[in-house]
């Protein structure tokens, strides 16, 4: 799949998109915690890949080499950038997973309304 394509990136960025507004609908609708948390997930997962996927275009030249047989590899900085949000994002839902936690052993059910009491 030739990812320099036009079209074809529009075809993959269709559903990523799509992904981030089903997202931030959920996170705006959500009654509870735990909703809330997946919605926050599929946003975070869903930005990623677009920017992994505009990382990973080829024809761009990497800023290691100039020579044109490097011409298709993906440039490493991104990468590198995408991989510390990865793992930003995982410590994240780890931290309010396990707030959440905390906090479902006075309120069992999580909804933001029987907490605002």
């Amino acid at each position: 799949m030739n990812l320099g394509s036009e079209f074809t990136r529009y075809i993959l960025f269709v559903p990523l998109v799509t992904l981030i507004i089903i997202g931030c609908y959920g996170l705006i609708n959500s009654k509870n915690i735990f909703n809330a948390l997946f919605s926050l997930d599929v946003i975070d997962t869903a930005t990623i890949s677009l920017f992994v996927l505009i990382a990973a275009s080829s024809g761009m030249q990497t800023p290691i080499t100039g020579l044109e047989r490097y011409s298709n590899y993906a440039d490493p900085y991104p990468q590198a950038i995408i991989l510390t949000a990865i793992v930003i994002g995982f410590a994240t839902q780890a931290l309010l997973s396990a707030i959440a936690l905390r906090l479902s052993r006075n309120n069992p059910l999580l909804r933001f309304r029987d907490m605002e009491d």
